[in-house]
């Protein structure tokens, strides 16, 4: 029994990469309705792991649920962005000074490591120079985890985390309009160097900034 119950966890999770990364990826576009027959076949398995994904997928924002038509792809608005930059700005912000306050030789190698990572490998894809590579996204992912792993507390950490995976979406759309127009690479860099040198007030600022810029070039967007 209890195996039975681990295995449907794990396809539950499986179910649920399978389909946030056809979101992340915009292979399911926003306002796009999510069959389930199209579902089991991207996941290759039954309904139930594939319902249980969507319930967590909409309890995380990625998709919506309509008695009338079901499950669709939530769409992107100017609301959502502007809370969640803020929320973000305010949060992150807060943890990454903690880090810098707490922080330990340890914390700053995981900063270094994840920086140095990040940096080695091209943001962009060859084919498709206005698309994020997916090896850079997993690596710029770790860089900012490393960079507030120092705050002390866990609940703001998770909290964090589900505020970085919502602006998933609006950080690859805004990639896609900004072009070469942003210095993103010194903009990491000169996070890492703030926290670094034990400028908390500065990194959080910094941190609060970079957020901020991707929030800007996607007002033009959603006002036009």
């Amino acid at each position: 029994m209890e195996q039975t119950k681990g295995s449907g966890r794990t396809l539950a999770g499986e179910a649920y990469a399978a389909i946030r990364q056809e979101i992340r990826s915009g292979a399911f576009k926003p306002g796009d309705r999510l069959r389930f027959t199209d579902l089991r076949a991207l996941c290759g398995m039954s309904v139930t792991p594939v319902r249980e994904a969507l319930a967590r997928l909409t309890a995380e924002g990625f998709t919506v649920l309509d008695d009338h038509r079901g499950y669709s792809v939530a769409r992107l608005s100017l609301d959502e962005l502007r809370d969640v930059t803020a929320t973000r700005q305010l949060c992150e912000g807060e943890a990454l000074r903690l880090s810098v306050l707490k922080g330990d030789a340890d914390w700053e190698g995981r900063v270094l490591a994840a920086h140095h990572l990040m940096a080695r490998i091209p943001q962009a894809r060859e084919d498709i120079p206005s698309a994020m590579r997916e090896d850079w996204e997993a690596r710029h992912a770790a860089f900012h985890a490393a960079l507030i792993s120092a705050c002390g507390s866990p609940s703001l950490l998770e909290i964090c985390g589900k505020l970085f995976s919502r602006a998933d979406r609006y950080r690859r759309l805004a990639v896609s309009l900004e072009g070469a127009a942003r210095d993103v690479t010194g903009e990491h860099r000169r996070l890492m160097e703030r926290a670094l040198a034990r400028d908390a007030d500065g990194a959080a600022e910094a941190l609060r900034e970079h957020y901020g810029r991707t929030a800007a070039a996607l007002e033009s967007f959603f006002k036009g």
